[in-house]
């Protein structure tokens, strides 16, 4: 299997750091993105997932979205997951995370909600 898995930096707007997510979210890349996630010191503001490219969320990669919403939130900050997939919607709402994960539909959404 290739290894397709891709984080990019995109922009950060003041607290807010952009991050888009390509390729499978797996117990193989779930990790890299937790370290991602530290190695980048957006440890403290608000974390945007773009997931509009993920192609497939394991259970694995959900594990680790509820662990980065969770840092964030106990550094008082919040991750919020942007334009996600059919691949990563589907599983979310199978497992009624969609209530607790926050979703937008687009960045413009997400940084409403934030309030930037």
């Amino acid at each position: 299997m290739s290894d397709d898995f891709k984080l990019t930096l995109s922009e950060r707007r003041g607290t807010v750091s952009v991050v888009r997510v390509e390729g499978r979210l797996d117990a193989r890349t779930a990790p890299r993105l937790i370290e991602y996630h530290a190695a980048a010191r957006i440890g403290t503001g608000h974390l945007m997932l773009v997931l509009a490219d993920v192609t497939f969320l394991s259970s694995s990669g959900v594990g680790a979205l509820l662990v980065l919403a969770e840092r964030l939130k106990a550094d008082g900050g919040s991750l919020r997951l942007v334009s996600p997939s059919t691949a990563v919607r589907a599983p979310l709402e199978l497992l009624n995370l969609h209530r607790f994960l926050s979703i937008d539909d687009s960045e413009d959404d997400a940084l409403a909600a934030i309030g930037a």
